[in-house]
């Protein structure tokens, strides 16, 4: 008996100690033992009254946290349009209507709409879906086969519509995140947004008699309809168009990129065809496995593998081997170089001076550019 009484006052006095203990603790000393400081306890107060304090809408949640892949489609989804195209076609009973349709962006506060060239080719009508529901008529201000691209112009006087930009193209890179919108397979309720990452760059593909070149590889899905819309980086700027899908492949799609897709907008835009500077050679880069391979003295510049006939080069006298190192003073260090600087910087007529190495002699010859030829 004695014994269970010492056991019960035992207990008591360590609850009473321990009921001390709590209540002589500071706050400070409360706070370093469950490792919270109390500035911080402090900082969490304001911040959970502040977010228990706002409407909890998806608009204030989406700006907590910025760059969520609904934030660029919020961003980009206005300026994203649908196109329906009506034309004809025909085959042993005479000629029938032929609807189809695909993407487009809207480029322009004033209603230029980027799209996929084969999306209106032979279109006799065509019918722009803004996102707001409106449905305008378009014209072609501008197609491009050679690039898959074209640029229709909203029949409107309304001056301000929601717009897209491009991408640098020195900013994209391998293994970003992009994403496809577009009008997959016609499906009603809004275009479908879907998301990978950029696989590779500057691939070129065969399609039909010709090649497309400076395409976008990604896994992002693209589908029947997709075709014209926009590839956009996590920024919401334009990357590529979509363009091609590959069957054959397992989540392959391909965009054309804005190095190439810029230049063509901008000039379907003013001259309603694609003008550009034409030296008239083909060319490759100058490797290390290609210096060694026909001895070459440098391991810079372009190497020249084939030149038109009667083409600006064929007339300055330029010939195959030839490596061009310099055009106007300026450094010709890669392909991409000498496709920006006839793009971009120079213009139909203009004299140019080229600084090339044939068979290990410096050289200079001049050259007057003429305009590119392209398919129509």
């Amino acid at each position: 008996m004695k014994s269970i009484r010492a056991v019960f006052l035992i207990i008591a006095m360590c609850c009473w100690f321990v009921g001390i203990s709590c209540h002589s603790t500071s706050p400070d000393e409360q706070s370093t033992a469950s490792g919270t400081s109390s500035e911080e306890r402090m900082v969490k107060a304001m911040v959970t009254e502040d977010i228990e304090s706002r409407p909890a809408s998806d608009t204030q949640v989406r700006t907590q946290v910025p760059n969520t892949i609904a934030d660029v489609v919020a961003q980009v989804r206005p300026a994203v349009v649908s196109i329906a195209v009506v034309g004809s076609a025909s085959d042993f009973f005479g000629r029938r209507p032929r609807i189809g349709g695909g993407t487009g962006f809207i480029v322009t506060s004033d209603g230029h709409v980027v799209t996929n060239d084969h999306v209106i080719q032979g279109a006799e009508r065509i019918q722009v879906t803004i996102d707001d529901g409106e449905i305008l008529e378009a014209k072609v201000m501008g197609r491009d086969p050679g690039t898959d691209l074209a640029v229709l112009k909203l029949d409107t006087d309304r001056r301000s519509f929601p717009t897209i930009q491009f991408a640098d193209p020195e900013n994209v890179v391998v293994g970003e995140w992009v994403i496809a919108i577009g009008n997959a397979l016609g499906l009603p309720g809004g275009p479908t947004v879907t998301v990978g990452v950029v696989g590779a760059l500057q691939r070129t593909l065969r399609v039909g008699n010709g090649y497309l070149g400076d395409l976008i590889q990604t896994d992002a899905a693209i589908n029947d309809g997709n075709s014209g819309g926009p590839l956009v980086n996590t920024r919401g700027e334009v990357i590529g168009v979509n363009t091609i899908v590959v069957s054959s492949a397992q989540g392959i799609g391909f965009s054309v990129g804005s190095f190439t897709a810029v230049p063509v907008v901008r000039s379907l835009i003013e001259f309603g065809r694609v003008v550009w500077p034409w030296l008239g050679v083909s060319v490759e880069a100058v490797t290390m496995t290609r210096a060694l391979e026909l001895g070459l003295p440098v391991r810079g510049g372009v190497l020249v593998s084939y030149i038109w006939p009667s083409s600006p080069a064929d007339k300055a006298d330029l010939r195959t081997e030839d490596i061009l190192i310099e055009m106007d003073g300026t450094p010709v260090s890669s392909v991409r170089v000498l496709q920006k600087l006839l793009r971009q910087r120079f213009h139909v007529g203009q004299e140019v001076e080229i600084k090339l190495i044939r068979k290990g002699e410096p050289m200079k010859t001049i050259v007057i550019l003429k305009e590119m030829p392209r398919k129509h």
